[in-house]
């Protein structure tokens, strides 16, 4: 699976060309806040193992759980309910019970941190600094500009699963896995990470997409 998401950042106000000193005080302002405005979609990974099966409809479906999942831990309580909103809106409908279920999926989350392609960062008057600064100063014959930036130096990296069995037969459908690697990655994200999996169903293919989705 690729281990880099990229995340569309916004569209920031351009300052007045014409006023050089106030560009440049726009530019570090809109670099120390946050991306200038808040973030409105995010890009995923997905990894699809499998097809859906032609001509089958959605029908009922049960979460199975793993022995490690047995227990009704917070965490598991808010994966199945970030799955639940994915899958009715796919069109499948909560069976209440293992046996009056036609399809079955298992669930799997993770998230961890690991290290930012852009750790050995660039920068004015120092490597490999965290932070931004720009600072404007007088000098004789003209102006001089400095400062420094730098990229963290870990990403959060979130990745959800979702398998689906057939009760009767017990044979594995299909699986889906979806990632999403950013500076900063939610368990707030689970409805949108399990609604890009499911993006296009029941058409699902074999193989690898990226699926942009929109933030609330």
């Amino acid at each position: 699976m690729p281990s880099r998401f990229l995340i569309t950042p916004p569209t920031c106000p351009r300052p007045d060309r014409r006023h050089w000193g106030l560009r440049v005080l726009s530019v570090g302002a809109a670099l120390v806040l946050p991306g200038c405005a808040a973030f409105k979609q995010i890009g995923v990974e997905v990894v699809t193992y499998g097809e859906w099966p032609a001509q089958r409809v959605p029908g009922r479906y049960a979460f199975d759980r793993l022995p490690s999942q047995t227990t009704d831990r917070p965490e598991q309580v808010q994966l199945e309910a970030a799955a639940a909103q994915a899958l009715e809106r796919a069109g499948f409908v909560a069976a209440g019970s293992v046996a009056k279920a036609d399809v079955l999926v298992q669930l799997g989350w993770g998230r961890s941190q690991v290290l930012s392609p852009f750790a050995e960062s660039r920068s004015w008057g120092g490597r490999g600094s965290v932070g931004i600064g720009v600072g404007i100063g007088m000098r004789r014959g003209g102006f001089g500009i400095g400062g420094t930036w730098g990229e963290p130096q870990t990403y959060d990296r979130q990745q959800a699963r979702m398998l689906f069995i057939d009760r009767a037969s017990r044979d594995k459908l299909v699986e889906i896995q979806v990632q999403h690697e950013a500076r900063y990655s939610s368990a707030d994200y689970l409805p949108l990470l399990f609604d890009a999996g499911l993006s296009g169903f029941p058409d699902l293919k074999a193989g690898t997409r990226h699926v942009t989705v929109q933030l609330p």
